[in-house]
């Protein structure tokens, strides 16, 4: 009785084969990495301004590990403030949006100040400067009261012509401010 045996080359190739298919499929499952939709900043949000919806977009990327904020939570974060300023472009990330806490041993001050009262540079969270309080007619001393601020919401245009501008002020500091933001004589210089 005869044995057919087969060619070794015929068994090479198919060998040679089965790899390739196994290599092309591994390469495939390995290859496509999953994306996943986030939150990105459509135009610069400046640090305790209020993120509006317009101020986001989604786009799709491959997470490995790093924070992200997901698409998904996007009315979340509408109406919350930024709390460092957020550039055009940048991905949202936990810890960047919230509500600004109010530094130890201060108050915050609501300003209702004529445009000329405020500096015309954008003022954001953050931003240190100097109240500087005016002396009145009837008062014997004419030096200005200095107070050191920070800026906790930038201003805001009120349909009056005023702007609101929230700082955080020594609490020390404020019952000697009073008379001055009661009569409107308070003026805003940036600190440098």
């Amino acid at each position: 009785m005869a044995i057919k045996r087969t060619s070794g080359a015929w068994l090479a190739a198919v060998t040679v084969l089965a790899a390739c298919l196994g290599g092309l499929g591994s390469s495939i499952a390995f290859g496509e990495e999953q994306t996943t939709p986030v939150l990105v900043v459509a135009r610069t949000v400046l640090q305790g301004e209020v993120i509006e919806s317009a101020d986001l977009a989604v786009t799709e990327v491959v997470i490995r590990d790093s924070p992200h904020v997901p698409a998904s939570s996007r009315q979340a974060v509408i109406g919350t403030r930024a709390l460092i300023t957020l550039p055009n472009g940048y991905m949202l990330v936990p810890g960047t949006f919230g509500a600004p806490k109010l530094p130890d041993g201060t108050t915050q001050v609501s300003l209702r100040l004529s445009p000329s009262q405020v500096p015309s540079c954008p003022l954001a969270g953050g931003q240190w400067l100097m109240l500087i309080g005016l002396p009145g007619m009837d008062q014997e001393d004419d030096s200005p009261l200095l107070t050191s601020a920070r800026v906790m919401f930038p201003p805001v245009p009120q349909v009056d012509g005023t702007v609101i501008l929230d700082v955080a002020v020594s609490t020390l500091d404020v019952n000697r401010l009073v008379p001055y933001l009661l009569e409107r004589r308070v003026s805003v210089a940036v600190v440098r």
